[in-house]
């Protein structure tokens, strides 16, 4: 089996990466298409890099760049890889170029998405993929089906990422003694109306007594955050490692939010999109939505319990009982799927 892997975001590079290799263990050939966008192609190589890489479409943050480089030219330079290629089935996170691509050539393609309010997305999806898979937090019908889940699941399961204590050493910081702070650019759509630097409005009301590594995704505005900050260097290697042993997440993007909650560490958004995966942490009462204003309340109610270390694997193990392993699913959805509908115009991989 031949499978196209479109990957448009660094967090799709996780995503994807365990089952990939699952199915290029199981004799099956990928090819990754990546979209020109900060330092994706970067983390690709590195976390990615034995597969066959094409790069198509830029995503320079503005409006016009995501419509016309990063879907519209990019959809008509994937459909002319495509025509030349020889493939059974595509995947990806809720990509239109190569959903359309795949359908305008009869081929299936499988998307996955854990985002039901950005209702112009999901009706996209929906016309252009095969099948479309949500966490529980949508209603199943026809064409979406759903996985007892989130998708950040899938690389940060205790059966898939084990933390690493030695990678606190670099930064002269002890476990449980420091916040990771994520500060975004809000250069997305998804977060093309929120204040840039936002948590900045509250640093200086962080307790004193705990040392902050900051990933901050614009480092032009490096100088609006304490100076006694660790500031780090992305690409990180190993970002979980580093998540997984602070005492508070904080978190102005939703994905390092959740990253951070499903690692067992309580965690605060304080993002300005409302979103259903996160209610699904918060009610395990390990994920905070916040108002910029709340957080430093928040933080010290959430210092202030009794901390247990052995309440972090816990949590993990109970949600590993709970849920489902995202990684088997999708391997799962992709040879069932293409089973199921093979006709002889798949072409086998080997």
């Amino acid at each position: 089996m031949k499978i196209i892997c479109d990957i448009g975001h660094p967090a799709h590079v996780n995503f994807f990466k365990s089952s990939l290799k699952v199915l290029s263990e199981n004799g099956n050939v990928v090819t990754i298409i990546s979209t020109d966008r900060g330092m994706l192609r970067e983390i690709i190589d590195r976390e990615l890099g034995d597969y066959e890489i094409h790069v198509m479409g830029k995503h320079r943050g503005s409006i016009l760049s995501i419509v016309f480089e990063a879907n519209i030219a990019k959809f008509l330079k994937l459909l002319l890889f495509l025509l030349r290629s020889k493939f059974d089935i595509g995947i990806s996170v809720g990509s239109f170029a190569l959903g359309l691509a795949s359908k305008i050539l009869g081929r299936p393609n499988l998307q996955f998405d854990d985002d039901p309010e950005r209702k112009l997305n999901v009706f996209l999806e929906k016309l252009t993929s095969s099948e479309l898979f949500f966490p529980p937090i949508i209603e199943a019908h026809s064409k979406v089906s759903t996985f007892n889940a989130l998708k950040e699941w899938a690389y940060l399961s205790p059966g898939y990422f084990s933390p690493e204590a030695d990678k606190l050493r670099e930064y002269d910081v002890c476990p449980y003694q420091y916040f990771f702070v994520r500060e975004i650019s809000p250069r997305s759509l998804n977060y093309s109306r929120q204040y840039p630097g936002i948590i900045s409005s509250f640093a200086c009301e962080l307790p004193s007594s705990y040392k902050v590594m900051l990933s901050l995704e614009d480092k032009n505005i490096a100088a609006k955050y304490p100076s006694d900050w660790i500031l780090l260097e992305e690409p990180l290697h190993d970002i979980h490692s580093l998540m997984y042993y602070s005492r508070v997440v904080i978190s102005s993007g939703d994905s390092i939010a959740r990253e951070g909650a499903l690692l067992g560490v309580p965690s605060i958004y304080c993002g300005h999109r409302k979103m259903e995966a996160n209610q699904m942490l918060c009610k395990k009462g390990m994920l905070f939505v916040k108002e910029p204003r709340e957080v430093p309340v928040c933080i010290n109610e959430i210092i202030a319990r009794k901390f247990r270390v052995d309440a972090q694997d816990e949590f993990r193990h109970e949600l590993m009982d709970e849920w489902e392993d995202v990684t088997a699913f999708i391997v799962k959805a992709i040879e069932t799927y293409v089973k199921e509908n093979q006709s002889g115009n798949f072409h086998n991989a080997t």
